[in-house]
């Protein structure tokens, strides 16, 4: 069975350029390019540029991999969780995955099929898509076709592609300042009160 997202891999140009810029946003970042979360992590990557593949733990791999293969995804033997990383920005795991897709519904019957689980379909606010849910353990995966313009709408312009993780973070406060204070994060004004 498949139990939860195990880590992430995160491509990266330069990778001492990439391990300073996710230690400036708050990743506890080692140098082999990994952050810890609670059961879960980060891993840059010295390949392409953003989100390169998504592991998800099973604590059946013979039979969990006999159902096939889709991209992005790699299935990796469940392990026991290392300790995590304290991350100033308050990160704590990943809370969801997602991959931009140009037929939701397609792409969710063929997921469903290698992830072995039913996908629960709703309309995404906040990325403006239609989704495709599966949820694993505490973790999610999701399928994403733009419903509006927006991050997943330019994504799927360049093809299927994975194209976003959330953590789940203990302070909002910390969070938001670790990204404010990256100098490549495009900070939006703020509207009058």
């Amino acid at each position: 069975m498949l139990t939860r997202i195990d880590h992430v891999a995160i491509g990266v140009a330069d990778f001492r350029v990439g391990i300073a810029a996710y230690t400036r946003i708050g990743f506890d970042v080692d140098e082999r390019g990994v952050a810890r979360n609670d059961g879960d992590h980060l891993e840059l990557v010295r390949s392409g540029d953003g989100l390169q593949s998504i592991a998800i733990a099973s604590d059946d791999l013979a039979a969990d991999s006999a159902w096939g293969s889709v991209d992005y995804i790699r299935l990796v033997e469940k392990k026991n969780a290392q300790p995590a990383s304290h991350h100033p920005n308050g990160a704590q795991r990943i809370e969801r995955v997602y991959i931009a897709v140009r037929d939701v519904a397609a792409a969710a019957a063929k997921y469903s099929r290698v992830l072995g689980a039913p996908a629960k379909m709703e309309r995404g606010t906040v990325i403006h898509a239609d989704m495709a849910i599966f949820q694993l353990g505490l973790t999610a995966l999701g399928l994403a076709q733009p419903a509006a313009p927006g991050t997943t709408a330019s994504r799927r312009r360049r093809g299927e592609s994975a194209t976003r993780a959330n953590e789940r973070c203990s302070s909002c406060r910390s969070t938001r300042a670790g990204w404010l204070s990256a100098s490549w994060v495009r900070r939006k004004p703020r509207a009058p009160l």
